[in-house]
Formats: structure tokens, C-alpha cells, sequence
């Protein structure tokens, strides 16, 4: 058991179980002097000491009380923090049980445990979901999504359109202050709409052809207008990714860089900490290891009882682990990506809730169209009918729907005209044949997240698909970041990898220009290097368009052709599972990545 999670058992929990441990407990002893050293923590001298690793609380109480009157001891600010060569005092059984029996309600911290080690404090950089999580939770967005409907007021309270869809102006809400303590304001907004546009990574490719650095106005302090170089349908929608940053504070860090005056633009100083309004700020950061959020006291939404405090964001790479963690209650939250049979197991598991909801979530595997032999059409037609997706929908996703094509069934802007491919092995031989491509020439690889059990299962299931055909494939498992690292370009992108592409913005533009316009190419969710001039200029006439109906007909007409190409692998809509400790309320699922992972409308008992 960590040290972490340990020290984030409930204190209240020392109430009910102190008195029959100490009953237990080693022979009473006299309080005493300690000396910390490595692979100490707080719980661990408790049990050792008191007979119980939950009286934590105690040493930490009767050290902070000695610290007053001798500053030889320690200070403890953060029970889950001590450092080697503390002095800290251990009471006897009997000073600790004055101390339990008066202790504080618990706090409201909880924990969320995953394997997925990308991280980033920049809104300028964040894409994929732990990246957008940590980004929602420190920063505030103009407009907040809503589940299956238009975005509502945020950091925005009201805004206009203008008839020809070129200008929009937002109207911000007043007195919202920064974690510095100074307010934002109308300069905070086009500075960060700037900032990303020069920087162009993360979400930046949303706005490409449509905002320059400098059409966002300052019209007063309270005013921003966003001049568009062109109309463009969703971007009321594409607002949701677009995080404001504290413009004062970066421009008094920046460093030296390739931004003219605004030297790095600040990307030296968010490696290590945040510039955001968001109702958290960033206390511990160690990528690779783990985040912990704090609470900000002046957030403009205010605060309620038990509202969340503090969360820890805790790598933990086998998802076994994660799983008992979640069972003995060591983390609170852990992360969708486990096999369904895991989901299934935890739903028999006292004090967790297994959460299930239609999910705007496509899975697909990436076919790489300028890789041979996947650069023939009819290889890729091949593969899309030699896969057998009864048994991934329903043995290895369970309760999923097969896609058709690219676009989610739940995402308004889904045409259900798209063909669908089914298993037929036979079609799938005369497409081959037709191709004039010897399988026995090309040894495929497949590119998977390692450990993750549903993407090396639908791994299996593809070599013995393509085993038919004639292909070897070879299963590649990768660290998420090094997938994304790889499929960033396409020398290093595999024939095939495995998303779960869930989406980023309410709009079928995720699905069709993210994926299949070159624009967009250098993401992991573009990495198959689809080209095709029509599709390109169907999107380029969707984003352009002002009436949604006409917007869903050309996007309608790119899923049609892409699907008809097979430019990726379309396998399953699956069911959003997400497992939670019974002690957690406010979870919702919103259908856009990251945002049910937004810790402050939850609340601890």
C-alpha cells in the first residue's frame, strides 16, 4: 500500500475503529522522539507505533504542537509529505486517543489512479484525455458543453453573431480572478486565443484558416470579438477547448524563445505550474508519478459542503492494481480503459459504483493509406471485411454498437446512410485478389497501449482475421506517449493503432476534418494519413457553412466516402464505463473528453 493513499483514509474512519485498535495495539508505550528516514510515511509509523495505521493524525497534531514551542520539530503542512531527517513526535496510546476522539470532519480528497502517464498545465498543448483533464481543471473555458446539446455560458455570460457569421462577441462575467489573485479580463482572452495560434499545437488546428493572431478585439474590459476570416459552423462548438491563461503573469515569467517579444510565450514556466482561474490550482506536480490538485478559495462559482478539497492524480501502471486499489478503498477514482469483464467484477464489489452511458466514443484502428500495402484501397476493403466485429462488439466491448463509419451514432451530424462492413470473408478474398498484392511480402505491425486488455484482445482477433488473408501481423504494445509520438508523422505511424476516439467538441467535425483532412495530420486521431481532394473540400464547405442542416449534408457526404474507401478500420460505438468509489456523488457524463473528469461539481460523504 502507498504512502499516498494511505494518509487518504478517512480520518472519520479513526472514530469507529481507534478504540478497539488501540485495545489491540502493542503494549502502551511513552510518546517519543523519531528521526525520519527513507520509506517512512506517516500511516506506517502509526501502525507501527499505535497499533493502527489510521491514527495518523495523531503524530501529525502532537508534532505540529511541539514544533510551536521547539522549532527542532517538524512542521507538517500535508500529512501525505514528510521528508528524510524530520523530527517528529509519536504520542502514547493515550495522548493519541484525545486526539482521534476530537479530530476534524474528514476532508474531501479523493484520488484517481491510471496508467496514462501524458500530462500537461498548458491549454496550449493539452489534446489527449489526462492532458484535457488536468487543463479543465485549472482553467476556465469562455463556454462549458453540455450533454447532447449546444455549449452554455461560462467565463462567458452572453454573447451575438453577426448575420454573415464572421464576428462573434462574448460578453465576460465580472469579478473572476486568476489564482494569483488578479482579475481577468478581455486582454486574458485574446492574448490566450494568440498564444495558441503562435504556439500551433494541442487544439490550435481547430482555428487554421479561420483565426489569425490578432482578429481577437479588445473591445473593453469585459468584451472580446472574435473576427473570422470565414464563416465557420462549429465554432460556437470548438469554444469548449479554448482555456484562458493569466497574460500578466506569463509575460512577467517568459523566457527567451521564438515568439518575438513574447519569448517562449511561457511554456518554460507551465512545465511546472499553472497560470489558470480554474476552481483548482496545481500544489504537487511530478510528471510520470502524480498531480495534486488544491482547492481555490476565492473560485467566482463558490463552494459548497464536501465539494471536492483536493485530488490526487496518481500513476499507477498496472491496471490490476488500479483495480484493488479502487476495492480497498486506496483510490477513488480509476481510469475507462479496462476490459469490460473488470467493470463487471467491480460491479459485485461493496462501496464501488460502476457508472454506464451511451458514449459519443468511436474505437477504430488506424490503417495507414500511404503505407504499403495499406496504400491500396482495395487491401484496406479487404481487411475491413475479413474483421470480425460481432466478437468485438459483443465479447470483447460488450453492449456496444458496430460504427458505421466515422462519426459516432450519438454525435449530431452522424449519417446513418454510411455503408457498414461486415464480416465476409468472401468479399474480403476478391478484394484482395483484386488489389494484385501478395500478403507473404508484408509483415504488418499493429500498435496497442501495453496492459490495456480490450486493445490487445481486438489485436488477436485482427492477426487471426488477417491470418486468412495471408498477412502476418505483428502486435507492437507501446506506452500511450510513445504512441503518440509516432503516429505524429508518417514515417514512424504502424499500419494499424488503436483509438478510442471520444469527442473533443460537440460536432461531427471532430470525427470527419480531425481525422481525414490533411490539416489536421500530426494528432494521433489523423494517423492514417487519409487523402482525398473531395473529401477535403466537402469538410473545408461543412466548416464554412452557416446553416447546421447544410453543415450535416456535406459532412454526411464525407463519412459516405471515406467509409466507401475504407480509410480507417470503423469498429464500435462502445458503452462509457467508469468505476468510482460509492463515497463519491456528481459524476456526470458529458460526452466530451475530459469533462466528466472535472472534480469540482463531485462531492465527498
Amino acid at each position: 500500500m502507498s504512502k499516498k493513499l494511505l494518509n487518504l483514509l478517512l480520518v472519520i474512519a479513526m472514530l469507529a475503529v481507534w478504540v478497539p485498535a488501540a485495545l489491540a495495539a502493542p503494549p502502551a508505550q511513552e510518546g517519543q522522539d523519531y528521526i525520519v528516514v527513507a520509506d517512512d510515511w506517516l500511516s506506517k509509523l502509526a501502525d507501527k507505533y499505535l497499533g493502527n495505521p489510521l491514527a495518523y493524525w495523531a503524530i501529525v497534531e502532537y508534532t505540529n504542537k511541539k514544533h510551536a514551542e521547539d522549532a527542532s520539530y517538524a512542521e507538517i503542512t500535508d500529512p501525505d509529505l514528510i521528508e528524510v531527517g524530520w523530527k517528529v513526535y509519536i504520542p502514547s496510546a493515550e495522548e493519541a486517543a484525545t486526539v482521534v476522539t476530537a479530530a476534524p470532519a474528514a476532508p474531501a480528497e479523493i484520488t484517481y489512479a491510471t496508467q496514462q502517464t501524458t500530462v500537461t498545465l498548458d491549454p496550449a498543448i493539452h489534446v489527449d484525455e489526462t492532458q484535457c483533464f488536468h487543463v479543465m481543471n485549472l482553467y476556465d473555458p469562455l463556454v462549458w458543453p453540455t450533454k447532447g446539446g449546444p455549449p452554455k455560458p461560462h467565463l462567458a455570460e452572453s454573447w451575438e453573431v453577426s448575420d454573415d457569421g464572421l464576428t462573434y462577441t462574448f460578453h465576460l462575467r465580472k469579478g473572476v480572478k486568476f489564482h494569483d489573485g488578479t482579475e481577468l479580463n478581455a486582454e486574458d482572452v485574446a492574448f490566450s486565443v494568440d498564444r495558441i495560434l503562435s504556439i500551433g499545437k494541442g487544439f490550435a488546428w481547430l482555428w487554421k484558416d479561420v483565426l489569425d493572431v490578432g482578429d481577437t478585439e479588445v473591445v473593453d474590459d469585459d468584451t472580446v470579438a472574435f473576427h473570422l476570416n470565414q464563416a465557420y459552423g462549429p465554432f460556437m462548438a470548438t469554444l469548449v477547448q479554448l482555456f484562458v491563461v493569466n497574460k500578466d503573469l506569463l509575460v512577467a515569467n517568459q523566457a527567451a524563445g521564438d515568439y518575438g517579444d513574447f519569448g517562449d510565450y511561457g511554456l518554460g514556466f507551465l512545465n511546472n505550474q499553472d497560470a489558470g482561474s480554474g476552481p483548482y490550482w496545481v500544489d504537487v506536480y511530478e510528471p510520470g508519478t502524480k498531480t495534486v490538485f488544491r482547492k481555490f478559495d476565492d473560485y467566482w462559482g463558490g463552494w459548497k459542503p464536501n465539494q471536492v478539497t483536493k485530488a490526487t492524480f496518481l500513476i499507477v501502471s498496472e491496471l490490476a492494481t488500479q483495480k484493488l486499489m479502487l476495492q480497498k478503498g486506496e483510490a477513488d477514482f480509476i481510469e475507462q480503459w479496462h476490459a469490460v469483464e473488470s467493470f463487471e467484477e467491480l460491479e459485485q464489489s461493496p462501496g464501488v459504483v460502476v457508472e454506464k452511458d451511451p458514449n459519443v466514443q468511436l474505437f477504430f484502428l488506424s490503417m495507414h493509406n500511404q503505407k504499403p500495402p495499406l496504400d491500396n484501397e482495395d487491401v484496406r476493403k479487404a481487411i475491413s471485411y475479413a474483421f470480425d466485429y460481432n466478437t468485438a462488439v459483443t465479447v470483447i466491448f460488450k453492449d456496444a454498437a458496430q460504427a458505421r463509419g466515422p462519426v459516432p451514432v450519438l454525435l449530431p451530424g452522424h449519417n446513418p446512410e454510411t455503408m457498414q462492413y461486415t464480416y465476409d470473408m468472401e468479399k474480403a478474398k476478391e478484394h484482395l485478389a483484386a488489389s494484385g498484392i501478395d500478403p507473404t511480402q508484408y509483415k504488418l505491425n499493429y500498435v496497442y497501449v501495453s496492459g490495456l486488455e480490450s486493445e490487445e484482445r481486438i489485436g488477436l482477433l485482427l492477426q487471426s482475421n488477417l491470418k486468412e488473408l495471408g498477412f502476418e501481423m505483428e502486435m507492437q504494445p507501446e506506452p500511450w506517449a510513445r504512441m503518440v509520438e509516432l503516429s505524429s508523422k508518417a514515417d514512424t505511424a504502424p499500419h494499424f493503432m488503436a483509438i478510442f476516439h471520444t469527442a473533443k467538441y460537440p460536432s461531427p467535425d471532430g470525427h470527419t476534418y480531425m481525422m481525414f483532412h490533411p490539416n489536421a495530420w500530426g494528432n494521433y486521431m489523423s494517423c492514417s494519413f487519409y487523402e482525398n481532394p473531395e473529401v477535403s473540400s466537402l469538410l473545408e464547405q461543412a466548416r464554412a457553412a452557416v446553416d447546421t442542416e447544410k453543415q450535416y449534408e456535406l459532412y454526411g457526404k464525407a463519412q459516405e466516402i471515406v467509409a466507401d474507401e475504407a480509410g480507417a478500420l470503423f469498429i464500435a460505438n462502445p458503452l462509457h464505463r467508469m468505476a468510482h468509489r460509492d463515497r463519491v456523488t456528481g459524476y456526470t457524463f458529458i460526452g466530451v473528453l475530459g469533462y466528466d473528469l472535472t472534480w469540482y461539481p463531485m462531492q465527498v460523504k
